[in-house]
């Protein structure tokens, strides 16, 4: 009971602690609110090129039928290990794009179950990765990094590490 009305108080007593501790202050709240929310638009519009050339990119990708020709080529590979050719996809698309990498988990599990080895595996890699370059176009595009080469690369081998991690668990 007292965690489901837990969630519905927590706003409200949040955002009354929050005014209550700038009018003590005495602290504009308007133009402070104002001041923020010029600064999301700036960010915003910082950021918008980088992830609409993402969005281009990633859509480019799937309709490409690049998907299924790495796959195509990985398939003879990966069946000489222990990891799941279901699994190719989800690999693949993760660095890329969060959201069709959710698709593709989702896909995973609705033909394997999520009970099954495949299933687990294809859950521990979507949940202990991360959309790359995703999270590398928004946050260095908002902080006018321009040199990302170093961050791609250790970003990477932190991925890699996640699917050995991943199944090592497994």
């Amino acid at each position: 009971m007292l965690t489901e009305n837990l969630g519905s108080i927590f706003p409200i007593s949040l955002i009354i602690i929050i005014l209550s501790f700038a009018i003590k202050n005495k602290v504009d709240i308007f133009d402070s609110f104002r001041q923020g929310a010029a600064e999301g638009i700036e960010c915003v519009i910082s950021i918008l090129p980088a992830i609409v050339a993402l969005i281009t990119g990633v859509t480019m990708f799937k309709s490409s039928g690049a998907m299924e020709i790495i796959e195509y080529f990985l398939k003879p590979i990966v069946s000489l290990t222990k990891f799941p050719v279901e699994c190719i996809p989800l690999v693949i698309m993760k660095p890329i794009s969060g959201s069709g990498s959710n698709a593709i988990l989702n896909s995973i599990l609705i033909s394997n179950g999520p009970d099954s080895y495949v299933g687990n595996l294809a859950s521990i890699i979507s949940g202990s990765s991360e959309a790359i370059f995703y999270i590398v176009s928004t946050y260095c595009g908002a902080s006018k990094i321009k040199n990302t080469k170093n961050i791609i690369i250790l970003s990477l081998i932190a991925f890699a590490c996640s699917i050995i991690c991943s199944i090592t668990v497994c």
